[in-house]
């Protein structure tokens, strides 16, 4: 380290309300608490890091990663905060940390809790500390957790979106862990369970998905908000165990799965139906848990499909899963080289190669067509476009690309459009930026000011609070304004990695002469999504939009 102190100070809260120790304080704190302890330290040589709006769960965060970088590049002797979990609350996150900052040379303090990591009993209790609040945490998350199983066993609709068939009724309050928590009940809704039974039993007269899916678009059978099943939503309704009765034989294919059953088969009632528990991790909602982890219970509700049939759809379905899993997918023997870039103009959907392979053509090829995925699933009832010979196609749109012409070519005068646009909209951008940043400073100011203000303690009970209400709705803003400093930041570097996509799309058109004829499909392919964004169909002419180009 250099002969001038070089001391960061970093400070955090999760939300600006006020309540808690403000980021204003705490930086306060830290500053009176370096000037009393730290010799040849001067207020200048402090360089102050905010993270406002985020927790401490983890380390991702943008003003402390920017503080860590400058930390790894020796630009510290000390690195203050007001206390330890405002730098993190997980013991791996802190422990990492600490052996980062000991290896440059950079001393830790925390001064709420009289931390300092320049001498070996300081290190020790920062270390045990943050095993504590880490502990902390976890129990907490576990007592959650246990509540949640708990009241899952009790066989009640915990809320959320509610399956077909059914809607939630709310019922009496009851008690977990000494806490009130509402209870629901889902209440059959007729029409709909018609739904769900015609679309058990077309899975297994039909015996695929997408065969379901089309025979509902051409009987207009619509989902409760109007709108075409997608396979997604069918695979859904037709996995979810809230439809299946209760009897020994459901019991029996969760109790294979490994599943944790809340209750005894002597209680199966030939009648009720199943809730699962526990289907996605908690810590994220959209991670699938395996069968064993699942929390089997009770329903308070009636089934709809008897076990026999639920049972045969999944065996069905995961027939299906594993064929998909050990179908081997070879697009390199696909001739079609528009795949993904093929859009339908009427619906948007793309489309996608269908191959008939029943026989051959003049030349001795076997025939494909580019079919709208929409008018695919759904047959005419919901897209009419016309198919695309794929030879014919594929070789008109690759003949324009090889017969750029630099000076002539309406690809060529796109580009010249599109890099004129750049420019102009470049530069407005960084003006717009310019012009939220000086607001953004402008808002923090203020509310410093009226920081000062309460600090000393003039005002009567009224003033406080109509100068809190100023303090937050300026918080609201400044949050308001760094989203749209951060798109603006956004739309400008957009802009210059446009302008350079230009440069790259217009060498990838002057090379592709030499490099196309020789290549493979797989090869064709990729050179053709260096320089096309995506290829409209409307029935009459394909119209090419290259890369970074808005249709």
């Amino acid at each position: 380290m250099g002969d001038v102190l070089k001391i960061a100070v970093y400070s955090r809260k999760s939300k600006f309300t006020g309540k808690g120790e403000s980021i204003e304080n705490q930086i306060e704190l830290c500053k009176k608490y370096i000037l009393e302890n730290i010799p040849d330290a001067i207020e200048k040589d402090i360089i102050i890091y905010e993270d406002e709006g985020y927790s401490g769960k983890s380390t991702d965060r943008p003003e402390f990663q920017k503080m860590m970088k400058s930390a790894k590049q020796q630009k510290f002797d000390y690195i203050i905060c007001y206390r330890l979990d405002r730098i993190s609350r997980n013991v791996g996150d802190f422990a990492t940390l600490l052996n980062e900052l000991t290896s440059k040379g950079t001393e830790f303090i925390c001064i709420k809790e009289r931390f300092d990591t320049s001498n070996a009993m300081g290190r020790a209790m920062m270390q045990i500390a943050s095993v504590f609040a880490q502990l902390e945490r976890e129990t907490i998350a576990e007592r959650v957790k246990d509540n949640m199983y708990m009241l899952a066993r009790t066989g009640r609709w915990l809320g959320g979106m509610t399956p077909l068939g059914f809607k939630s009724e709310k019922e009496e309050r009851i008690s977990i862990d000494g806490k009130s928590r509402s209870s629901y009940k889902l209440i059959p809704v007729k029409d709909e369970i018609e739904i769900v039974k015609i679309i058990y039993s077309k899975i297994i007269e039909l015996g695929s998905i997408s065969g379901v899916v089309k025979y509902l678009a051409q009987n207009n059978i619509y989902t409760r908000s109007n709108k075409g099943f997608s396979s997604v939503a069918i695979k859904d309704i037709l996995r979810n165990p809230a439809y299946c009765i209760v009897d020994e034989d459901s019991y029996n294919y969760f109790f294979e799965k490994g599943s944790n059953i809340s209750f005894e088969k002597a209680e199966c009632d030939n009648k009720s139906a199943f809730m699962v528990y526990n289907k996605t991790k908690q810590d994220d909602g959209q991670t699938k848990n395996d069968s064993s982890d699942w929390i089997v219970a009770l329903g308070k509700h009636d089934g709809i499909i008897k076990s026999e049939k639920w049972i045969k759809v999944q065996i069905l379905l995961d027939g299906k899963k594993k064929k998909a899993t050990l179908a081997v997918r070879s697009p390199h023997k696909s001739p079609a080289l528009l795949s993904g870039l093929l859009r339908c103009g009427n619906c948007g959907s793309f489309m996608r190669p269908h191959v008939n392979s029943g026989r051959k053509d003049s030349e001795g090829r076997t025939p494909y067509y580019y079919v709208c995925e929409c008018k695919d699933r759904f047959t005419t009832a919901k897209c009419n476009m016309k198919n695309l010979n794929g030879y014919i196609i594929d070789s008109i749109i690759c003949d324009e690309l090889l017969n750029y012409d630099f000076a002539n070519s309406q690809i060529a005068k796109s580009l010249d459009i599109l890099a004129e646009k750049v420019s102009k909209f470049k530069s407005t951008e960084i003006q717009n930026q310019d012009f939220l940043e000086n607001q953004l400073k402008n808002k923090k100011d203020m509310i410093k000011n009226l920081i000062i203000t309460l600090s000393k303690g003039e005002q009567d009970d009224f003033a406080i609070e109509c100068i809190k209400e100023q303090i937050n709705e300026l918080g609201e803003q400044c949050k308001e304004l760094e989203m749209q400093i951060a798109k603006a930041s956004v739309s400008a570097s957009d802009y210059t990695d446009c302008n350079l996509q230009v440069e790259v799309v217009r060498n990838a058109l002057a090379n592709f002469k030499k490099t196309f004829d020789n290549a493979s499909a797989v090869e064709k392919r990729n050179l053709m999504r260096q320089v096309i964004d995506k290829i409209v169909w409307d029935g009459e002419n394909a119209n090419i939009f290259i890369l970074g180009e808005q249709s």
